[in-house]
C-alpha cells in the first residue's frame, strides 16, 4: 500500500470503530460508500482525460527500462493486488465503476487498446499529479469500505430484528433504515419506487459483491429459503473462498428482516446491476453518444456541445487505433497522430495543426506570404474576427505580441516576416474551417490545402 493514499482508508476505519455495533452504521457506510465509489470513477476519468498517468513514477520506470512509449497499463497495474487482503484488486476497481458506463469506455480505451484518450479542452491543466493522487485514495477509500458492509448489514439487520417495533429509533421497514428515512406510514409501492431506496439498496449490493464474490449467488438461496423452498446448495467451484462465511451471515440476517416485496426490491436491482455488467466494456468503448463526464468541461463556459464534441473526437481516435491489423500501417502511431489533432489542449491543436501544415508549403510560395498578407491586410482581418478568432489568441499562437499582430493586421510598418506571415494565413484557414466559414478567396489553395486536408475538424 501507498502510505501517503491512505488518509480516507484510515477514515473509513475510524468512522466505523466508533460506530461499532449501532446499526446506523449501515446507513452511515451507504454514503461513504457511494461518494467513494464516485470519486474513484470520476478521478480516473480525470487521470485519463489530463494524460496525468504519464507522469507516474511506475510508468517513467517502465518506459525508461524497455525503451517504449509510456504505457496506461504499468499506471493501473501499480498498487492493484492479486489477494483482497493485501489492497485493492482488480475486481474492487472494476465494481466501482460498474454504474459509470463512460469511465468504463474511456478507460478501455486508454488499457486494453493503448490509444490516447485525454480531453479535447480549451485550455491546459496544471498540477495533473494531483489527479492521480485523488484516484490512489478514493480507491483506497472504496476498498476500505466494502471490508465493513458485510458487518454493518449484520449489525443493522440483527438490531432491527431485535428491537421492540414501538421503539420511535426503529423505522417500519428495514429499506427506511438502509435509505436513513423516517416515515411513519408507507407502503410497499412507494419504497419499490422511492430511488433513495433503490440507491441505497444498489451501493449495498455493489460494496457486499465486490468484497465477497459470493455476495448474489448467498442472496439467492437465503431468500428463497425465507419464501419456503427446501434445497441443498453447494457453492460453486469457481470461486475464491474467502468471504463465503462473510456472504452467508450477511444473506441470511436480510432475509429475516425484509419483507417480500422488499425481497423482491433487491432481486430487481441485482437484475439492473447483471445489466450493467452484461454491458461489455469493447462494445462500451465504440458508443460515442456518452458524453464526455470530465471536470476539464466544467469551466471556462465549457457547455454539452463540448461535451459531445469531445467525445466525438476521442471515438474518431479509438476508432483509428481499434482497425484490424495491417503491416503497412502503424495503427498506433496512426492513433497517435489523430490525437494530436483531435485532442488535448485547443492551443496544443493549433501548434500542432500548423506545424504539420508548414512543411507542405513549398518554399516559393512560403517567399511571397509577407506581401499576400500585407496587401489583404484589411479582408483578412474582417475574416478573422468573423471566425471567432481573438488578436490575443492568434498572437499567442503565432507566438508574437498582440500589438505586433494589430500592426500587421493594419499595413502598416514594416512587413511581416515569413514565418509569422505563414502561421498567419494558415491559422487563418483553420479558424475559418472549423467556424464553418469559407476560406479567403485571397490565400492560395497551395496555402490553404495542406491545412484542410488534416483532420483537424468534427
Amino acid at each position: 500500500m501507498f502510505q501517503r493514499h491512505l488518509h480516507r482508508h484510515a477514515d473509513v476505519h475510524v468512522v466505523m470503530s466508533a460506530l461499532d455495533g449501532n446499526p446506523q452504521c449501515l446507513p452511515v457506510l451507504i454514503s461513504l460508500g457511494a461518494a467513494l465509489r464516485s470519486d474513484v470513477a470520476s478521478s480516473l476519468r480525470e487521470v485519463i482525460a489530463t494524460e496525468a498517468w504519464r507522469h507516474d513514477l511506475s510508468v517513467r520506470r517502465e518506459a525508461t527500462h524497455w525503451h517504449q512509449k509510456p504505457r496506461f497499463g504499468a499506471f493501473l497495474d501499480h498498487g492493484l493486488e492479486t489477494r483482497r487482503n493485501r489492497g485493492p484488486k482488480s475486481e474492487h476497481l472494476h465494481a466501482a465503476l460498474l454504474t459509470s458506463p463512460e469511465t468504463r469506455a474511456a478507460l478501455y480505451r486508454a488499457d486494453a487498446a493503448q490509444c490516447p484518450q485525454h480531453c479535447r479542452a480549451e485550455h491546459g491543466t496544471f498540477r495533473e499529479e494531483r489527479y492521480a493522487d485523488d484516484y490512489r485514495e478514493a480507491l483506497f477509500g472504496w476498498y476500505a469500505a466494502i471490508q465493513h458492509a458485510h458487518a454493518c448489514v449484520v449489525t443493522a439487520a440483527r438490531w432491527f430484528h431485535d428491537a421492540d417495533p414501538s421503539d420511535p429509533h426503529r423505522p417500519e421497514a428495514f429499506t427506511d433504515l438502509m435509505a436513513a428515512r423516517r416515515r411513519p406510514h408507507s407502503d410497499d409501492a412507494a419504497r419499490q419506487a422511492d430511488p433513495a431506496i433503490r440507491h441505497a439498496l444498489q451501493e449495498t449490493v455493489l460494496m457486499m459483491q465486490a468484497w465477497s464474490p459470493h455476495t448474489i449467488e448467498a442472496i439467492d438461496v437465503a431468500f428463497r429459503k425465507a419464501e419456503g423452498e427446501h434445497l441443498s446448495h453447494a457453492w460453486g467451484l469457481g470461486f475464491e473462498p474467502a468471504g463465503r462465511g462473510e456472504a452467508q451471515a450477511a444473506a441470511e440476517a436480510l432475509a429475516r428482516v425484509l419483507s417480500p416485496h422488499e425481497r423482491q426490491h433487491v432481486r430487481d436491482v441485482i437484475d439492473a446491476l447483471a445489466a450493467d455488467e452484461d454491458n461489455d466494456d469493447s462494445d462500451l468503448a465504440k458508443d460515442t453518444t456518452l458524453p464526455c463526464t470530465s471536470d476539464r468541461h466544467r469551466t471556462h463556459g465549457s457547455d454539452t456541445q463540448a461535451r459531445e464534441d469531445c467525445a466525438k473526437a476521442r471515438a474518431i481516435v479509438y476508432a483509428e487505433a481499434s482497425q484490424p491489423w495491417s503491416a503497412d500501417i502503424d495503427r498506433g502511431a496512426s492513433a497517435d497522430r489523430l490525437a494530436r489533432y483531435l485532442l488535448g489542449a485547443r492551443s496544443d491543436r493549433a501548434q500542432d495543426t500548423l506545424r504539420a501544415a508548414r512543411s507542405g508549403v513549398p518554399r516559393e510560395i512560403i517567399d511571397t506570404t509577407p506581401r499576400i498578407w500585407h496587401e489583404q491586410a484589411k479582408a483578412l482581418r474582417d475574416a478573422r474576427e468573423s471566425s471567432g478568432l481573438t488578436v490575443h489568441t492568434a498572437a499567442q499562437h503565432l507566438s508574437i505580441k498582440s500589438e505586433t499582430l494589430q500592426r500587421f493586421e493594419d499595413g502598416t510598418g514594416k512587413l511581416p516576416g515569413r514565418p509569422a506571415a505563414l502561421g498567419y494565413l494558415q491559422l487563418l484557414v483553420l479558424a475559418c474551417v472549423q467556424a464553418g466559414q469559407l476560406v479567403p478567396a485571397g490565400i492560395p489553395q497551395t496555402i490553404s490545402q495542406p491545412v484542410i486536408c488534416l483532420p483537424i475538424t468534427l
